[in-house]
């Protein structure tokens, strides 16, 4: 039995000081108005803050439940104790409103700048469609000039085949006149060459006829001479 009461008291002891060890998170002043802060744990110990206001972030430095106080950090790193009564490990009504409000202002901040963004992406966009649509409309002419410029230039091709061609038959009338004018010039002389041999032909004739005329004459008889 004596052993049992040795084991208990220890445990109870360990239990204790687990929770009188030094612990390092936050804790946060109540909603109370103010809490005194004191150098020990006891309302005789002497007051080192006259009182915390409400929603006051605090460094807990050790918890002792068993005695119901908490050594405790203030902002400004002074230390001392509080009454565990007064704190929350949650901000108190009061900062979470703030903290509340703050975020709502700084959501309504994002948003105001998300709509700004957003009109001047609108902005952009309605720039954007319109320099588009003149594109768009800019490679439809020019669609169209490039489609006639092929027909031209198709055209082009073959009136260039054809005057080639008109080229080629010129040349050959041409050789066709020049053969012509040759045969021309070749049958004017050998028809002057004819004539020529018919006049020649002619006095010939004309000559061997003045020759032979006389003696073709009929003779007078001579009793017709002598009545």
């Amino acid at each position: 039995m004596k052993k049992l009461f040795s084991t208990l008291a220890a445990t109870l002891i360990a239990v204790a000081a687990s929770h009188s060890q030094a612990i390092s998170s936050e804790r946060y002043i109540t909603d109370e108005l103010h809490v005194p802060m004191r150098s020990g744990q006891g309302n005789e110990f002497r007051i080192l803050h006259r009182g915390l206001p409400s929603g006051t972030k605090l460094t807990l430095l050790q918890d002792s439940p068993d005695t119901g106080w908490a050594q405790v950090r203030t902002p400004g790193g002074e230390e001392g104790w509080v009454r565990r009564q007064y704190l929350e490990e949650e901000p108190v009504a009061k900062l979470k409103l703030a903290q509340a409000e703050a975020r709502l202002q700084h959501i309504e901040s994002l948003q105001g700048n998300l709509g700004g963004e957003v009109r001047r992406l609108e902005d952009t966009n309605t720039k954007l469609t319109t320099a588009l649509k003149a594109e768009q409309e800019r490679a439809t002419a020019l669609a169209k000039e490039l489609k006639e410029l092929k027909s031209l230039s198709s055209d082009a091709v073959a009136l260039n085949q054809r005057h080639q061609k008109l080229l080629h038959q010129h040349e050959l009338l041409k050789q066709k006149q020049a053969m012509s004018q040759a045969e021309i010039q070749r049958l004017s002389g050998s028809e002057t060459h004819k004539w020529y041999m018919y006049g020649a032909l002619s006095v010939l004739m004309g000559a061997i006829l003045a020759m032979a005329a006389p003696h073709f004459r009929p003779r007078k008889r001579h009793s017709e001479w002598a009545n």
